[in-house]
C-alpha cells in the first residue's frame, strides 16, 4: 500500500512527515538562536548589540525568516501528530494539538519584537517620544523582550509535550520510553517558564537551565524526531488500535 500525506492509506507517511518537519525545526532554530542571535546580543551592552545588528542585518533578517519557517513546521507537526495519535485518544490528541497551535500563534507576537528592533538600528531614527530614550537601547530591549516572551510561551509547548508523551506511552505503535523522555522535556519547559514569571532564577544554581530545559529537550524531542523520521511507527499496531 502506497504511503501518502493527504490520505490515510499509511500512517507512516504522517510519522515521517512529522519527523521531517521536526528536523527542519532543529536546523532552523539552532541556526537562528545559536549562530545569529546569541552572537549579536551582548549581555548588558545595548550599544554593542545595536551595532552588531546594524553590521549583520542580513543575517539578522535570515534568523527572523528561519523562526517563521519553524512556526510553519510546528503547524504541520501539530496536524500530523494529531492524525497519528488520535488512535491512542482522540480527545487528548486534539488537546495536545491545540496547545502546540496556541504556542505557535503566541510565538508570532514574540517574533514581532525581533522585527521591531530593526526600526532602531543603523540610520533609523526613533519616532516622537521614543527619541528621548537612547537609540541603542531599543534593539536591546526588543531582543530581551523576545527572549522573555519565548520562554513564557514555552509553557504552552511544555503542556503539549506532556500530553504528547502520555499519548505515546499509551499507544502501542510508538516506544513508551520516548514518551517518558518527551514528558520530562515538557516538564522542563513548564518549570523554566514559571521560574521566569516568579523570578526565582533557579535559586542561583549554576547552569540549571542546561539540565532543566536544554538536555531534556535534546533527549526527548531528539529521540522523537529520529524515531518518526527513520522508523515512523508500527503500521499494523496502528491499524489495530
Amino acid at each position: 500500500m502506497s504511503e501518502t500525506i493527504m490520505g490515510v492509506k499509511s500512517p507512516k507517511a504522517y510519522a515521517h512527515f512529522a519527523g521531517f518537519n521536526y528536523l527542519l525545526i532543529f536546523i532552523f532554530a539552532i541556526f537562528a538562536n545559536f549562530f545569529v542571535l546569541s552572537k549579536l546580543m551582548v549581555s548588558g551592552d545595548a550599544s554593542a548589540t545595536a551595532a552588531n545588528i546594524a553590521a549583520n542585518e542580513s543575517q539578522y533578517r535570515l534568523a527572523i525568516a528561519a523562526f517563521f519557517i519553524v512556526l510553519v513546521c510546528d503547524v504541520f507537526i501539530a496536524w500530523s501528530l494529531y492524525l497519528i495519535l488520535q488512535k491512542a485518544d482522540p480527545n487528548l490528541s486534539l488537546l495536545a494539538a491545540l496547545f502546540r497551535l496556541t504556542y505557535t500563534v503566541a510565538q508570532i507576537g514574540v517574533l514581532l519584537n525581533l522585527v521591531n528592533a530593526l526600526e532602531f538600528v543603523g540610520d533609523a531614527e526613533a519616532p516622537g517620544a521614543l527619541a528621548a530614550i537612547s537609540q541603542a537601547a531599543w534593539p536591546y530591549y526588543f531582543l530581551t523582550a523576545h527572549n522573555t516572551g519565548f520562554t513564557l510561551t514555552l509553557i504552552f509547548f511544555g503542556l503539549h509535550l506532556l500530553l504528547l508523551g502520555y499519548l505515546v506511552i499509551r499507544s502501542s505503535f510508538l516506544p513508551s520510553l520516548i514518551g517518558v523522555l518527551v514528558m520530562v522535556a515538557g516538564a522542563g519547559y513548564i518549570i523554566d517558564g514559571f521560574d521566569e514569571i516568579l523570578g526565582f532564577g533557579y535559586g542561583g544554581i549554576p547552569n540549571a537551565g542546561l539540565y532543566v530545559v536544554i538536555l531534556p529537550a535534546l533527549l526527548g524531542e531528539g529521540a522523537l524526531m529520529l524515531w518518526l523520521l527513520i522508523r515512523g511507527l508500527n503500521r499494523e499496531k496502528w491499524l489495530a488500535a
